[in-house]
Formats: C-alpha cells, sequence, structure tokens
C-alpha cells in the first residue's frame, strides 16, 4: 500500500531484514578487534558451547557423541568420526558450523532445536575470523560450572552463598573524574552506589563511563521502562524538549511515572512471561478449553505493581492467598487476592494429567521465583546440582495435597485438599513405579536441617521458605530481572537458572547489592526501580565508542547504555499513542487483537491463545504461554516489515495519525514536522523535512491507482514504520 513511501526515510525506515540503522552500524559489523577476539569467544561462543553442546561433547559429561569433545582446542581440531569440528577461518568446512547451520540432512545439531540465526551467525562469525581462544581453553578443558563446582563442591556455588555485602565504611561514591584511551574525557563520577560498583570495574579496565544521555532521549527510556508508553505530551511540548538531566527533575519524572496507572500495565505484562499467562488450556478435549476469567488474574498483577505490593507478599498470595488470615482485612480482601493463585492454576493442562499439571507448577515456582531447574530431577537427581529426587517428590507432596474446587468467588482458586496425600518418588518419574514415601518440605540444599511441613499442603510454608531473607536465591533472582529489563542485558548468564552451570557474573557484587536492597527497602520494587534509573549507569547515552568496544564487545561492564528494542505490546501500543487512538481503559476481559474492528486498548489486554498464538505474536518475539519465559529473545526478520507495509490495523492508524496532523493547519511544511515530531519525538533536522515536504507536494493529490492511500496516508504509514520508532536509545 506504501511502497511509494517505504524508500522516503532513508536509513530510517523499518526495512524487512534490517533494523540496524546506520548510526550503530559500527556496532554490529561482523569484524571484531583482534584485542578482542578471545573475549568475543568468552562471552558469546563458550557460553553457547556449554549451554548447546557440552551434555553430549564434554569430558566432564563422560560422553562423546560421534567421538567429538568440544570442550577443548586440541578436542576440537581432533575432531570426531568426521574429523576436525572447527577449522579456522574456514567456516564452510567445519562441520560444527555445518551441524548448526542445519545444512546438512545428516548431521543437524543440537538434536532437538535448531539454534536461533543470531546465535549461528555468533559461532560462524568466530571461524571465519580464526576461531581465536584464550590460552586456558587451549591448554586445557573449559570448566563446566564454578570453579568449586569443579573440585566436586556443588554446595559452594556462589548462588547459594549469602549475599555480598557493599562496604558500608566507603559507600561515599568517588568524585573523581577519570580518563581512558578507550573514549573522550568524561566526567565519571559515581553518583549512587550502583555507579560506584560499576565504575571500580570499569576503572580497571581502562574504560570509563559515556556522556550522560540527552534529555530528550533519557524521557522516552525513562517512560518507556516504567509505563511501555512514548513521553506524554503534544508534539511540540516537552516530549520533544526533554526535562532536563538535572536530579531534581530526574526524581521528579521518575515519582511521576512509577505513580502512573500504566506502571502497574507495563510491569505485569514483564511477569505475565514469568507467570506463563494464557487465557485458555492449550490443547484438552472432553472439558472447555477456556480459563473462565483468566483477566482477572493479570488485573490482580496490576493492581499488586500499582500499589507496590511488597515482593514477599506478591509470592505468597500467588502461592498460598487461600490460605493467608484475612481477619483484620475482611472476606472482601480475601477474595480480592484469590485471583493471584492464577500464577499456579493458569498453566498449560497436558490433557489434564496430574502429574504433569504438578511439574508445571514446580516449574513456574522454582524457575521464575529461585531460579533453579527443580523439574530436572523428577526422573532422576538432578544431572548438576545438588537436587534429589526426593527433593523433587517432597514439593509434588505439596500440590499434591492442592486442588481447585472451581466456582465463586473465584474459578481458579486453589484450596488444600480434606483428607492428607502421601508423595512417593517415581522410579523414572513412572506414576505406576512408586518408590519410598517423602515428607512435604523444602529443598534441602536451602534448608538442610528442615522440618516437614505440617498440615495440610504447605503452600503457606512453601512461600515462608522461598521469601525468607536467609535464602539468597529469590531476591537475586528478581533483582536480576529488574536490572535486566531495565537495562536490557541480564548480569547473570541464565536469568532462570542460577544452578552449577551458571557461571558467576562479572557484576556479582552489584547483583547482590541489589538484591540486598529489595530485602532492605521492605521488599518494594518501586524503591529498587527508582534506585536504578537514578544511577549514571542507567542515564548515559548508547554513544558507541569503538575503543571501548575493543575491550568490552559485549558491554558486560556497562560503559554505555545499550541500546535497546521495543517490545511488541510496547511497539503496538506506540503506534495507537501517536496516532491519538489508544484507548487506556483499564482491567476487564482480554480482547482478540488481530481481527477486525482492531481493538485500540493497550496490548497487555490481548487474548492469549496458548494453543494458536496468533502469528504476529511470533513475529515480534512474544514469549510462549507453553511454559515460563526467563527472557524474550529479539530477531530481525522480514515479517516485520511487511507487517508494517500491508497491514490493515497500521493502515488505518496511518489513516488517523494524517487527519490529526490538520491541527497544525493547511500549509504542508506546518503539517510535515507536526507529523514527525508526534511519531518519533524529535524534531525533524532540514533535509528530513524537505523529504517529507518534497514527497507529499510531488504525489497525486488523490490516491494512486490500486491504493486507497492518499500521500498524507502514505507519508503516515512510512513515519509508522520508521526504524527509530522501534529502539529505545
Amino acid at each position: 500500500m506504501w511502497s511509494s513511501a517505504w524508500a522516503l526515510i532513508v536509513g530510517g525506515v523499518w526495512l524487512a531484514g534490517s533494523l540496524v540503522p546506520p548510526s550503530h552500524a559500527a556496532e554490529t559489523a561482523a569484524g571484531h578487534p583482534p584485542a578482542a577476539a578471545e573475549g568475543f569467544f568468552n562471552e558469546r561462543v563458550l557460553p553457547l558451547l556449554r549451554e548447546h553442546c557440552f551434555e553430549c561433547h564434554s569430558h566432564a559429561s563422560g560422553e562423546a557423541s560421534g567421538n567429538l569433545m568440544l570442550d577443548s582446542w586440541a578436542a576440537m581440531t581432533s575432531g570426531g568420526s568426521r574429523g576436525a569440528a572447527v577449522r579456522a577461518g574456514e567456516p564452510d568446512a567445519s562441520p560444527l558450523v555445518k551441524a548448526i547451520e542445519y545444512s546438512d540432512s545428516d548431521l543437524q545439531m543440537p538434536p532437538t532445536a535448531p539454534l536461533s540465526a543470531e546465535q549461528v551467525e555468533l559461532i560462524r562469525q568466530w571461524v571465519a575470523q580464526g576461531a581465536a581462544v584464550p590460552s586456558a581453553f587451549r591448554e586445557g578443558h573449559a570448566p563446566q560450572t564454578s570453579a568449586a563446582q569443579g573440585a566436586g563442591d556443588a554446595r559452594a556455588h556462589w548462588a547459594y552463598q549469602p549475599l555480598l555485602r557493599w562496604p558500608q565504611a566507603s559507600a561515599e561514591p568517588p568524585g573523581s573524574a577519570a580518563t581512558s584511551s578507550a573514549g573522550p574525557p568524561v566526567a565519571a563520577q559515581a553518583e549512587t552506589v550502583i555507579d560506584a560498583i560499576v565504575g571500580e570495574q570499569l576503572t580497571a579496565a581502562g574504560l570509563n563511563f559515556a556522556p550522560l544521555a540527552a534529555p530528550a532521549v533519557l524521557r522516552k527510556r525513562l517512560s518507556y521502562d516504567l509505563t511501555g508508553l512514548p513521553p506524554a505530551g503534544d508534539a511540540a511540548g516537552p516530549a520533544v524538549n526533554g526535562a532536563g538531566q538535572e536530579p531534581s527533575a530526574v526524581a521528579a519524572e521518575v515519582d511521576r511515572l512509577l505513580a502512573s496507572p500504566q506502571f502497574g500495565e507495563r510491569w505485569a505484562r514483564v511477569w505475565m512471561d514469568v507467570a506463563r499467562y494464557a487465557d485458555n488450556k492449550g490443547y484438552v478435549f472432553q472439558e472447555d478449553r477456556e480459563y473462565a476469567a483468566a483477566y482477572q488474574y493479570r488485573d490482580w498483577l496490576i493492581a499488586a505493581f500499582n500499589n507496590d505490593l511488597p515482593y514477599d507478599e506478591f509470592i505468597t498470595r500467588q502461592l498460598a492467598a487461600d490460605l493467608l488470615d484475612h481477619s483484620e482485612a475482611g472476606d472482601a480482601q480475601a477474595a480480592s487476592d484469590l485471583p493471584a493463585l492464577g500464577f499456579l492454576t493458569l498453566g498449560r493442562r497436558f490433557l489434564n494429567n496430574r502429574y504433569d499439571i504438578i511439574d508445571d507448577r514446580i516449574d513456574v515456582v522454582a524457575r521464575g521465583l529461585m531460579g533453579m531447574t527443580l523439574a530436572c530431577a523428577r526422573c532422576h537427581d538432578h544431572k548438576y546440582d545438588p537436587v534429589s529426587q526426593a527433593d523433587y517428590y517432597a514439593l509434588v507432596g505439596v500440590f499434591l495435597n492442592t486442588e481447585e474446587p472451581g466456582g465463586a468467588p473465584w474459578p481458579h482458586r486453589l484450596v488444600d485438599t480434606s483428607e492428607q496425600r502421601e508423595s512417593h518418588i517415581l522410579i523414572r518419574g513412572s506414576p505406576g513405579n512408586r518408590g519410598p514415601q517423602v515428607p512435604r518440605r523444602f529443598v534441602s540444599l536451602l534448608a538442610p536441617q528442615e522440618e516437614p511441613f505440617g498440615p495440610g499442603s504447605g503452600r503457606l510454608e512453601l512461600a515462608a521458605r522461598i521469601v525468607d531473607p536467609q535464602n539468597p536465591l529469590t531476591a537475586r533472582v528478581m533483582a536480576n530481572r529488574v536490572w535486566m529489563q531495565l537495562t536490557g542485558t541480564s548480569l547473570v548468564e541464565s536469568p532462570s537458572d542460577f544452578g552449577v552451570r551458571c557461571p558467576e557474573p562479572k557484576q556479582r557484587l552489584l547483583l547482590d547489592y541489589l538484591a540486598g536492597r529489595l530485602i532492605a527497602s521492605g521488599w518494594s520494587l518501586k524503591s529498587l526501580i527508582r534506585e536504578i534509573v537514578s544511577s549514571r549507569v542507567y542515564r548515559q547515552s548508547s554513544l558507541h565508542r569503538p575503543q571501548a568496544y575493543a575491550l568490552d564487545p559485549a558491554n558486560t561492564l556497562y560503559w554505555k547504555m545499550n541500546r535497546r528494542r521495543l517490545d511488541f505490546e510496547a511497539f503496538r501500543d506506540t503506534l495507537l499513542a501517536v496516532s491519538g487512538e489508544l484507548d487506556e481503559q483499564q482491567h476487564g476481559p482480554s480482547t482478540p487483537i488481530t481481527t477486525q474492528p482492531y481493538p485500540r486498548r493497550r496490548t497487555v489486554y490481548a487474548y492469549i491463545d496458548r494453543q494458536n498464538l496468533p502469528q504476529v505474536f511470533r513475529t515480534f518475539d512474544v514469549a510462549s504461554p507453553d511454559t515460563h519465559s526467563a527472557q524474550r529473545s529479539h530477531t530481525s526478520v522480514p515479517q516485520q516489515g511487511l507487517f508494517m507495509l500491508n497491514n490493515p490495523f497500521v493502515a488505518e492508524l496511518a489513516g488517523q495519525l494524517a487527519l490529526r496532523s490538520l491541527r497544525a493547519g493547511d500549509d504542508p511544511r506546518a503539517r510535515a514536522q507536526w507529523m514527525f515530531e508526534q511519531v518519533l519525538g524529535r524534531r525533524p533536522g532540514h533535509n528530513e523535512l524537505e523529504l517529507l515536504v518534497s514527497f507529499v507536494q510531488s504525489a497525486p493529490a488523490e490516491p494512486r491507482a490500486g491504493t486507497t492511500a492518499t500521500p498524507w496516508q502514505q507519508l503516515a504509514g512510512s513515519l509508522l514504520a520508521a526504524n527509530e520508532l522501534a529502539f529505545i536509545d
């Protein structure tokens, strides 16, 4: 429809297959400086091999499928039955590359599912550039986990240890300026403890912070991160100009956004990935596939985030709202909290197989709340972590003694069974092959002297153990999720698996400081978010500096802010907001968003079909609701650009945007400038404005043959599809 306008915004349009603007081309170029080659292997390639290959191709696993080991340079180059797995500088001749590309029907690895296109390209790139590895890898084996695990003491793994404490005696951040050959001289004052921790590592690496982001950039960043919407205000107002980087101005803006009702909508959607939320059960028959009133759980989440419900209570109500003492709050409060149980009850139903449903619930509790892969112990003791089958079936007992009675006041509530049901270890996970009986209790690793849970299911006791400040995992996992949401990268390699295969993070002190602050604030998530976004680490620009990139290509030291893609919800909500079509009504039933008439409500209220997830959700990387999601992938595929070019929903919004531009008057220059500022949140440059005006003036006044769009609608469509709109700087 808008093909003639598609080439209009040169270098700034959401081109199919390429979403990287020219100004950041250097950041994603194929080559890496020689100084960073070994770091590239350690930071990008080795984690992929460890996660996807070492289980069957490593010395530590004791296995060698195809007689091939990949955990040392000698093993890679001597190879297996097909010869050397890696041939430096020759990716097309390297069996490893062929296997992960799935180009040979007889050699496809990993066998369960292919790597993403980005992961394949990383390994191909590493081989093409000479397959550089550090001397330790060249001379020995890559460690499977931490050094403590290598010594055979999994319980000494970093994640199971108490939180490291920031030394209070030196809590005052240094005020000296730092300079480095890695970039222009920048005052690197540590304005917060976060800055002091990050700044110390930057200084040790010869790096420094980037300059502060421009006021308009920071305002846009804060608005999206805290509310999922572009900055409020008309095109000529503060959304374009920004509010400044003065601490008082930033603090006032942060407080305003945290207090807005849109904050809860944004962060509820983040948690819905953790909770594998959907509005139906998936593939079932002989029962209703819909979850009646599932949306009430989503609405409970929105209210909980807006009210800053302490995170320990947030967890407790999602596990045991029906068991809490509401004598002081009253029956109304008790009923209003029951939808919180949707965290457990709204998972996939597996043809109503009891043990599969329980496994799903254990998995979302363990990985979602504590970063533990307890479900791996269903059929045998955990292969890596100090978790036994007895630990797993002790928790099975908790859910065996829980049932769903249905009915009012909420159909997906839980209650404890009237009679106690005993749990047994199931040999190889088979319900027909019972082993020893196990009492209901917490994971022995975290409570070695733990007494069995008392009467009832034990859900309330389970929640108490999870949120106990002495349990180091819960606060770490959530602090990491918040940091990842605000900065775009996780401090921990695997956000939902803190087990012994997860190496100690470079920024462990920062992680533990944030976890400690979460607990000390009374488990206030708003307080934690406020502290992070007030730091210089968060407020610095995303300026690319080649010399800094050479020293730390993955930005693990945070020498700049990460440039991030908008997720689907924020992207769709932005289209609605800038076209003036956003319906701000909150709460209520979920609505399909892929059929006409297209609803104008925020995307958090979209109906999520677990069995038939709409293609547009997959195209824009929405997390699968089948299981707990640790983090979303980010892809650049042609379908994204094609959606923006051809989808009727986008066409409708373009028409509305074109009509709204009339408020700027009849002058084409004024209309074009208003539209540009309204969509992109900045003023157009001289050449950009001339390009817009010349397009409109050179086009016929009426729609072109075969289209229904006027030149102004085509211009609006191109602006809505602009690449710049899809990123947070």
